[in-house]
């Protein structure tokens, strides 16, 4: 990266324009899945003529001119769109002109996140700069559905007297918030409410306005409380991606995963995206074969850097 720094670099990093919005979607449309975040974005700049400050446009010289040969999204996470050209030189040139851009022009957020082999390309080039990493997950499954889910039913759920998943309703927040809460911190592990807490919550009551949220009442201890809950984290590109699948800890083992994801699976196609995704640690042994069991196939590894 040091020599990328020192010569004339042939590939620019600059605040997507609106005239940019069409051949961004493109790059976007090669692989919906792994582009979901940054197409999320686009759309919205699409519709409301609004160009959000975290999309960045990679140009490559050209003679007299540029080509649009790549994206970054970089807001709290942030996202690499770059196509390969099939040339091993030419990619590793746009590499690294791009990991030199990122340290030069953008603030380091708080993770990385994308598909695997680019991420962690990139992580590699930017570490000294931004690291050291809190973690590294090297290995993600990327998962899809795109067809009606398997519908497993839980087992021996007589006693919990099970409400049908449904979208989440402002009425539910208080409820909610704390599942997400113990959700995260088992997954990216902090405490929202600490780090964050104002934006943490406003998002979630956004998605809950979105019709993004979706929970399952049943008894815990004899006490009515949400049992199951997932969210539609991103939507763009005709995918949605699964966020947040939380099952209340005293209740795991008992398939409530299945039968929940089949019903958020049924309705998410109907009311937001045909395809839906979500991504998943490949050590958690448990997530994949509930994914497995609804009907999910693997399509890819993503790959995060926390810090």
């Amino acid at each position: 990266m040091t020599d990328s720094l020192l010569r004339r670099a042939q590939h620019s990093l600059t605040p997507a324009q609106r005239r940019d919005l069409d051949v961004l979607a493109a790059l976007c449309e090669a692989d919906p899945v792994a582009t979901v975040v940054p197409a999320m974005h686009i759309e919205a700049a699409r519709r409301s003529g609004v160009m959000p400050a975290g999309l960045w446009v990679v140009r490559r010289r050209t003679g007299w001119g540029r080509e649009t040969v790549g994206l970054i999204w970089a807001s709290a996470n942030l996202c690499a769109v770059l196509p390969s050209t099939g040339d091993p030189d030419t990619d590793e040139e746009l590499r690294a002109d791009i990991a030199a851009a990122m340290v030069g022009r953008l603030s380091r957020p708080a993770a990385l996140v994308g598909e695997s082999s680019l991420t962690l390309d990139l992580w590699g080039r930017v570490e000294p700069w931004w690291g050291p990493a809190r973690e590294v997950r090297e290995r993600q499954v990327s998962m899809v559905i795109d067809q009606a889910a398997r519908h497993v039913p839980a087992l021996g759920a007589d006693d919990l007297a099970l409400e049908a998943v449904r979208p989440a309703r402002d009425s539910d927040y208080d409820a909610l918030l704390p599942a997400c809460v113990h959700m995260f911190i088992g997954e990216v592990g902090y405490d929202p409410m600490r780090h964050g807490r104002a934006a943490y919550e406003d998002r979630l009551r956004w998605l809950v306005r979105s019709g993004r949220a979706y929970v399952q009442y049943g008894r815990v201890q004899g006490r009515r409380a949400i049992v199951f809950k997932a969210e539609v984290g991103a939507l763009g590109g005709g995918v949605a991606q699964l966020q947040g699948v939380w099952v209340h800890p005293e209740l795991r083992g008992r398939g409530l995963a299945r039968a929940g994801l089949a019903a958020v699976i049924s309705a998410v196609r109907a009311d937001h995206a045909p395809i839906v995704s979500l991504y998943v640690n490949d050590f958690n042994e448990a997530a994949l074969a509930t994914y497995d069991a609804v009907g999910f196939r693997r399509v890819g590894t993503f790959a995060t850097v926390m810090f």
